[in-house]
């Protein structure tokens, strides 16, 4: 399984109470999909740049998540039909290479 973050941006009509029923269903789809959620972030609420399909802003979300390549197109594409969700991005998470062994044996220092 390959590890992928999730930038979502959740409807401005959320509200603070429901926050966790969406990140739930979020985690659903994710299992649904045989993946397993690792991590969730929320961002708060922010207004974008400018007006996009008639609203002015969103609740943010960063999901992290473990899940087959190919499943991924089907975990977004059902996410579009969740009506709570305004917008999904999947990158695959950043990964943290260990220092090299001469950067270990000299602490970094150059």
């Amino acid at each position: 399984m390959n590890k992928y973050e999730a930038m979502i941006i959740f409807q401005e009509t959320l509200k603070e109470t429901d926050w966790d029923g969406a990140v739930d269903a979020v985690r659903a789809e994710i299992e649904k999909q045989g993946g397993k959620m690792t991590s969730s972030t929320r961002l708060g609420k922010r207004e974008f740049a400018r007006v996009m399909q008639k609203r002015q802003g969103g609740h943010y979300g960063l999901i992290a998540f473990q899940l087959a390549g190919d499943k991924v197109a089907a975990l977004q594409a059902r996410l579009k039909l969740d009506e709570r969700i305004f917008r999904v991005q999947v990158v695959t998470a950043p990964v943290v290479a260990p220092p090299s062994r001469k950067e270990a044996d000299d602490g970094g220092a150059e």
